[in-house]
């Protein structure tokens, strides 16, 4: 079987180094590429742009594209203004990763996005979101959702809807999982043409998935973080680069 080629849209870090004041830098965590190798991919990383010809190019190398973690997706992206618990954001990235997403489905390849990633899948077809966990209504997000250590520790459980690709993926015969977590937006509303396929005890949205034209997936969670010790998790990326090959 030939590996199919994955491409991962990177982070952005503004370098303030004595050497390198004010450097920006596209990066990988290499857990990402770790998790593509490790389970039969290869990864390419896709530096940020906003030139059409270039998005274009890099759909045409691409098998699959891998969505990563990292700033908060900015509120104007959806139509809303920013509010005070709102973290760093980068415009750029949010118009970069949109164009990405919708050239790669426009050719039918797969799409999976993960914590920022699935955020940003929900805000391209519509969506939007929590700005903070402190917006959500009165009973929900009351689970700790930042937890700040421990990366490969399963800090609550989700409940993962039976019969969804992602259940498939899992491989799960239950519905409760144990997942890390690293975030503090969330799934406001969902976007048209998606469905919710886990959520938490406290009813945050922790997994969507589109209902019809191919596959895009999107967890709140980290599994890159916690695949190497988690073969639930493994067996996540091993389905995705399979659903690359067809």
């Amino acid at each position: 079987m030939v590996k199919p080629i994955i491409g991962i849209a990177p982070g952005v870090v503004t370098v303030n180094s004595q050497m390198f004041p004010g450097r920006v830098r596209d990066y990988v965590n290499r857990d990402y590429l770790k998790s593509v190798t490790d389970n039969g991919g290869v990864p390419l990383v896709l530096p940020v742009t906003t030139d059409a010809t270039t998005i274009e190019r890099y759909v045409g190398m691409l098998d699959g594209l891998l969505l990563c973690g990292g700033a908060d997706v900015a509120p104007l992206t959806y139509g809303e203004e920013p509010q005070p618990k709102l973290g760093g954001v980068d415009p750029e990235r949010d118009q970069y990763e949109i164009a990405l997403i919708r050239a790669t489905h426009a050719v039918g390849k797969p799409v999976l996005g993960i914590c920022r990633g699935l955020q940003i899948l929900n805000v391209c077809y519509g969506g939007n979101l929590y700005q903070d966990m402190s917006e959500l209504p009165a009973g929900q997000g009351t689970l700790k959702h930042m937890q700040g250590q421990l990366a490969a520790y399963g800090m609550h459980h989700v409940k993962v809807v039976p019969g969804t690709t992602l259940a498939e993926y899992l491989g799960t015969t239950s519905d409760a999982i144990a997942i890390n977590s690293f975030h503090h937006q969330a799934v406001k509303q969902v976007a048209t043409g998606f469905q919710v396929v886990a959520q938490s005890a406290d009813q945050v949205v922790e997994a969507i998935e589109a209902t019809a034209g191919g596959l895009q997936l999107g967890v709140q969670w980290h599994p890159e973080m916690m695949q190497q010790v988690n073969s639930m998790q493994a067996r996540l990326f091993a389905a995705f680069v399979r659903a690359c090959v067809a």
